[in-house]
């Protein structure tokens, strides 16, 4: 007998990255209403979509996906019929779809039939009329990313590699008791069986990590909903987005950043028109950079907005707090801005169902400090607002460039590294202004020298990237790009603050992270020799 909520759950899991998928070509379609070639992208989505829903006979899926498949057609052939009504009847059969594929069972209430019949008239009439009076029923852009991450996907080329580890463990586990009377034997065992093991891990942790990119698509469509919602035109912008972190740790994360989303296009991005009188472009930006800075996973959101008005924070320090002038004109900045933090405060003059009650920078900071964390806030007028948010993590993947000095593996984050020289390239003059890692850490070198790294080095710990000087040094030999699995330092050495954790690479050496932000690159250079 065939298992049909077995294929029901391969169904749920590809739907949703074709889902993923289709709101990703939509916003690009939105902009590029007439590129014949994403149509015909977003049409194979769907198809794949709706071939899946058919063999399982839920038709509601397919009849919804088969309508938007004949607009898609039309769309191909002639991209000049595209209206922006049209564009938003996809996002808004793709919510649909979301629904159903997750629910489908619940589409007989009263409200959700209509949403679902309203949308099936709507893709049933012609392309080129104005499609109005179609009312998004279900889902407002709040609730859109609500739901918790309880599962990710996996490759299936891990899984294979898991399950050879496996099998190894249990055949190993057999030649034990033989190998116990034989000292040398049972030492190469013991060996095999710890490196073995340290393969494991790494790739079982791996599955635990969600890279900071696929956490920020999340909000992809929620910043284009709210944009239209307040007649706005933003982009989103991802820095840094290969970084990967604990799933749960960005799960927590979820709702504080919607509401500083929220706060950004409600609050701070003006409208186009605003923008071209401030001398700015009309599409606003709000852009997401994830970086690591030491032990922690350093997230700053930011925007080219107005910036946070000084005159009401001002305003409730003076009514809530009863400073006077004098007072609130010597607060440093960090906790001039930290002020917004209060329960009750709000610049908004009004409220609304989407930003400006006056108590979610409140929630946001407690949910910051419930994961051990901080957030600090810088804005102007000119410059639009930063919330900077520090997080320490017990577990994240960086990629690295991993080098030797002496007997030790040593690595550094592949975004620092600017260049890597032949030792034999360097004129004397360069050498004898060569930064001397291997005396600042104490170690001494085994052979000579191989290659010069040129690293840029973080001055300033106030941003994610913030102004940065090269400083060059000698290394013994370049071990390559590796892909680190970072651990905390213990307590000894985190006192240093040098390092930027304990890292485990894929075939279970360890190696060292040096944070390139660090007082270990804090200070002068010394020549060094071959």
């Amino acid at each position: 007998m065939v298992d049909l909520q077995k294929y029901k759950k391969i169904f749920i899991t590809e739907s949703e990255k074709y889902l993923k998928e289709l709101d990703n070509l939509l916003i690009r379609v939105e902009h590029n209403p007439d590129d014949t070639a994403l149509w015909k992208e977003i049409h194979g989505k769907i198809h794949s979509i709706k071939g899946m829903a058919k063999a399982l006979s839920m038709n509601h899926i397919t009849k919804l996906s088969h309508a938007m498949e004949d607009w898609c057609k039309l769309f191909q052939k002639d991209a000049g019929q595209v209206e922006s009504g049209a564009v938003q009847l996809f996002f808004d059969g793709s919510k649909l779809l979301k629904f159903l594929v997750d629910r489908d069972d619940e589409i007989n209430s009263s409200g959700n039939r209509k949403w679902y019949n309203d949308l099936i008239a709507g893709f049933r009439r012609n392309p080129s009329d104005k499609q109005e009076g179609l009312k998004r029923i279900l889902v407002d852009p709040k609730g859109e990313t609500s739901e918790t991450i309880d599962h990710i996907r996996v490759k299936y080329s891990l899984i294979e590699e898991l399950l050879g580890y496996a099998q190894e463990t249990l055949f190993l586990e057999k030649t034990l008791p033989p190998l116990s009377r034989e000292s040398t034997a049972l030492k190469s065992w013991i060996d095999h069986y710890t490196s073995m093991l340290k393969g494991l891990y790494f790739r079982l942790a791996q599955l635990r990590l969600m890279s900071v990119g696929d956490f920020a698509d999340l909000f992809a469509v929620t910043i284009r909903n709210l944009a239209r919602d307040y007649d706005k035109q933003v982009e989103l912008r991802i820095v840094g987005g290969d970084l990967q972190a604990d799933i749960a740790l960005l799960d927590r994360l979820r709702e504080p950043f919607l509401h500083l989303i929220r706060n950004s296009i409600a609050h701070g991005i003006e409208t186009p028109a605003e923008r071209q009188k401030s001398g700015k472009t009309p599409m606003g930006l709000i852009q997401l950079e994830a970086g690591k800075e030491r032990e922690n996973l350093c997230i700053k959101i930011s925007d080219d907005g107005r910036g946070i008005s000084r005159e009401a924070i001002a305003r409730h320090l003076k009514n809530n707090r009863s400073m006077s002038d004098e007072q609130i004109a010597a607060l440093p900045d960090a906790e001039f801005f930290g002020t917004i933090f209060d329960t009750d405060f709000s610049s908004a003059a009004k409220t609304s169902d989407i930003a400006g009650r006056g108590i979610g920078m409140n929630v946001v900071a407690q949910a910051i400090e419930y994961l051990s964390g901080s957030i600090t806030i810088n804005s102007g007028p000119a410059r639009g607002t930063e919330f900077l948010i520090r997080l320490p993590v017990s577990l994240s993947v960086v990629y690295t460039i991993t080098f030797k000095i002496g007997s030790y593996m040593l690595s550094i984050p592949t975004a620092n590294v600017e260049s890597i020289d032949q030792w034999k390239s360097i004129d004397k003059a360069e050498k004898n202004e060569l930064y001397d890692l291997a005396g600042r850490l104490g170690v001494k070198k085994n052979n000579k020298f191989s290659h010069v790294m040129n690293v840029k080095y973080s001055e300033s710990k106030n941003t994610v990237t913030p102004g940065r000087k090269q400083i060059k040094f000698a290394v013994e030999a370049i071990i390559g790009n590796k892909s680190v699995m970072v651990l905390p330092v213990g307590e000894l050495l985190a006192k240093t603050r040098a390092f930027g954790g304990v890292g485990i690479m894929e075939n279970g050496d360890i190696t060292i992270l040096l944070d390139p932000g660090s007082r270990l690159f804090d200070s002068s250079t010394n020549g060094v020799s071959s």
